[in-house]
């Protein structure tokens, strides 16, 4: 049986090139967050973040209509609609200042129905 000592640390190969490029994958980074189907996701982001900040500050400071004969949670949003969308002299109710939501609810603090004695909504006691 033969011994090989040769040692194998010191091989005379030229060193090879990293696999993993840093410098080539920070321009490639660098080109695809500056290319501009970022900047437009960029601007959408900013405006969704903005939009939903109105729209919270909105439903925080939108008037409590639960004191309000006719505003309800049973009332449908169309009834709503149809009320503050026509002319002033045909109803009273003031003209919406704002676009209209599926709910009222979204915004405004809404009541519960009225209950009177005779109705389904409560069982009376024996």
């Amino acid at each position: 049986m033969t011994s090989d000592n040769h040692d194998h640390s010191f091989d005379e190969s030229p060193p090879q090139e990293p696999v993993w490029d840093r410098e080539a994958a920070r321009a490639r980074y660098r080109r695809l967050m500056r290319s501009w189907p970022m900047r437009v996701t960029y601007v959408l982001v900013a405006l969704v973040i903005l939009f939903s900040w109105a729209w919270g500050i909105a439903a925080a400071l939108g008037p409590d209509v639960e004191h309000l004969p006719g505003h309800d949670i049973t009332v449908p949003p169309s009834a709503c609609i149809t009320c503050h969308t026509q002319e002033p002299g045909i109803y009273t109710a003031p003209v919406m200042p704002h676009p209209a939501a599926p709910s009222c609810g979204f915004c405004h603090r809404q009541g519960l129905p009225e209950i009177n004695a005779g109705s389904d909504w409560i069982e009376r006691a024996p």
